[in-house]
This record gives structure tokens, C-alpha cells and sequence, in this order.
């Protein structure tokens, strides 16, 4: 692994986590993104200089991403915007399974869940308002049935710390939209209002709760506004909803899965490496093959250990090189008194050729 590389990556990720679980202010996250802006910019330029020579040649890099019995890296971490090879075809992950286990607080429970995401083409009716000019009437409108990208996710409580029954969120695209393919693995989502050409609409349920939002922009229907039925504030206020998110972000956004891709995980290897205040440990180990949607994947187990400053963490995961999110993974992220616990172990995939 490249020090300087590795460097950045971290220095990336603990922007990342000190944002979400540090409670740092807002100044000093924006004065830490400054630091790792001008380290990743000196560093890129030293790169430039000292590697030079390592870059791989076009028949050098088609070897690394195509042989399997060679050289394997994880190629794009927590990136589902991509379709992914395997045995020499793209799939899009289309359907994920997993396992989520989170903890918010230093000895505290451990909650867990199963959940369920689902992405692909259908067809919805689509609604607006319509106000009558004379009286100010408020009407709502079916316009008709229209062909969406559908998000659809499942959250379905094990051991809840409030959720007691499912929770079904379906997000609607006018096609395959970017953000919310790279959201698409996360048990939950913030910021859900329908707005703009990007959404259609979204609906929402959780028992005797629910929240329907269609966008009429979205489908080219200029003259009528947004039709919305029923509140959202129980989303929000939800306890569950805010830690499985903040655990996953957490477990998602730190630096080292970034520095994989330069590593070979057909390849037994470990290393440390200190600088100035952290160090860094890692290990990997090729353990054999899994089967997940009807496919087998090669897999090694990865583990390592950080300290920078009050920031410490330590995890291990499952990886397969050509599949972006980890079949295993659980890590604990200790922070200026945050202390966040995340497991996740994917049971199921389901595979559309792209």
C-alpha cells in the first residue's frame, strides 16, 4: 500500500466520521475539510512524482480487473451506481439482503434488523392538486400511470430500540437516478421531501403511519402542484431510523475502504503504519469462496485497527473483489465520546444483466 496514498484516504475518512460522530462544530469540521483538502493536493503532487513509474500499463490494468486467479482489488467501495463483472458479464445489483446490527452509545444495546432493498422499472399512477380558479377548491387528481424507477426498502425490526413493526419506503425516479443508487444499500434515508425533476414521488409506511408525496414536475405536468397526504415528523423523531442511519453512514464513510484499492485480496498480506500522532494496522486474508443470488464469489477477510488522536476504531469484513458493498462487516468508531457499533452480513443478492 502506498503511505502517501493511505494517508489521504484516512485524513478523507476522519473528516467524514468527525462530522457525523464527533460532535464537532461546524467550524471545525469546515477548518479539518481545509487541512485534508491542502494534505490531499501536496500529496497528489508528490504522487505525480514519486510513483511515476508504477503506473500500470492498459494491458497491465485489464489483467488486474479481469484475471481472478491473479490480481483483485475492490474497485469501487460502497459505489452500487456501477454495474459490477462477473465471470466476464455486468449485473446490476438489483435486490440486497442483509443483516444490520447497530449501537449508538458506549456499552449500550445492541439493536437489530433485517433489511431488504429493491430497485428496478415499474409503472404507478401518479397524482397532483388542482385549484379551481373560481372558488380556491382543492382537488386531487389521477394523472394517469406512468413508467418510474422504483427504490423500494424493507426494515423489518429483530430487536428494535422503538420499531416494533416494518417499515416500507418507496422512492420514485423518473429513471435510474444517481443519488439514489449510491443511498440504495442504506437501511434508511434522510431527507426524503419530493421535490424537483429527480423525484416523482415517495410513500411511506409504518403501521398506522404513512406519508404519500407525488411531484406532477417530474412527469411533465406543469399545471399541477404537488399532492401530499398525510406528516412525515414521525419519520424523523424516530430514534431507529437516526442510529441505523448514522451507524451505517459511519461504517460506509471511513477512509480505509478507499486505500483497498490498491491492495490484492487474492493475496495474503498485512502492515502497519504510523504518522505523526495515528497508526494504522491492517491484514488481509484469502478464505475461500461464497455463494450469494445463484453466484459464487471469491472472498478474503480484512481487518484493521486505527489510532489518530482521540479518534479510534478497529473492524474486520468479508470482501469479494468484484462486489462494492462487504458481504460481512461489523466495526466499532470511538470519538470525542460518540461510540458507534455496526454489523451488517449480506444473506441475499439479486442480479440484472446491465
Amino acid at each position: 500500500m502506498k503511505k502517501s496514498s493511505l494517508l489521504v484516504l484516512f485524513v478523507a475518512g476522519l473528516v467524514l466520521i468527525s462530522g457525523c460522530i464527533g460532535g464537532v462544530k461546524e467550524k471545525a469540521v469546515e477548518e479539518a475539510k481545509e487541512k485534508a483538502e491542502s494534505m490531499i493536493e501536496s500529496y497528489s503532487q508528490s504522487l505525480t512524482q514519486t510513483y511515476t513509474e508504477e503506473t500500470p500499463t492498459e494491458t497491465e490494468e485489464t489483467t488486474e480487473t479481469t484475471t481472478e486467479t491473479g490480481y483483485a482489488n475492490w474497485a469501487n467501495p460502497w459505489d452500487l451506481t456501477m454495474p459490477v463483472e462477473i465471470d466476464g458479464k455486468s449485473y446490476y445489483i438489483t435486490y440486497i439482503k442483509y443483516r444490520f446490527k447497530v449501537r449508538s452509545e458506549e456499552g449500550g444495546k445492541i439493536y437489530e434488523y433485517i433489511v431488504e432493498k429493491r430497485r428496478g422499472k415499474t409503472k404507478i399512477h401518479v397524482y397532483g392538486m388542482q385549484i379551481d380558479f373560481q372558488t380556491g377548491e382543492k382537488k386531487k387528481v389521477d394523472l394517469g400511470e406512468f413508467e418510474v424507477y422504483e427504490y423500494y426498502g424493507k426494515v423489518t425490526p429483530v430487536n428494535g430500540k422503538e420499531m416494533d413493526k416494518p417499515l416500507e419506503i418507496v422512492s420514485w425516479s423518473p429513471s435510474e437516478n444517481n443519488i439514489n443508487s449510491q443511498f440504495f444499500a442504506y437501511p434508511v434515508v434522510m431527507g426524503l421531501e419530493a421535490g424537483g425533476p429527480e423525484i416523482v414521488g415517495i410513500k411511506m409506511t409504518y403501521g398506522d403511519k404513512s406519508y404519500e408525496a407525488y411531484n406532477p414536475l417530474a412527469v411533465g405536468k406543469m399545471e399541477y402542484t404537488p399532492y401530499v397526504e398525510g406528516e412525515l415528523n414521525w419519520y424523523g423523531d424516530m430514534p431507529d431510523i437516526q442510529n441505523m442511519y448514522m451507524g451505517f453512514f459511519t461504517m460506509a464513510s471511513f477512509g480505509f475502504w478507499g486505500a483497498l484499492t490498491e491492495e490484492n485480496l487474492y493475496e495474503k498480506s498485512s502492515g502497519t503504519w504510523g504518522y505523526l500522532g495515528w497508526q494504522y494496522n491492517y491484514e488481509i486474508n484469502p478464505d475461500g469462496k461464497v455463494t450469494l443470488g445463484g453466484k459464487s464469489f471469491r472472498v478474503s477477510d480484512v481487518k484493521w485497527s486505527y489510532v489518530f488522536g482521540d479518534v479510534q476504531g478497529q473492524g474486520r469484513a468479508v470482501l469479494a473483489p468484484n462486489i462494492p458493498i462487504p458481504i460481512e462487516a461489523e466495526g466499532v468508531f470511538v470519538d470525542q465520546g460518540a461510540n458507534y457499533y455496526t454489523y451488517i452480513k449480506i444473506e441475499d443478492l439479486g442480479f440484472e444483466k446491465a
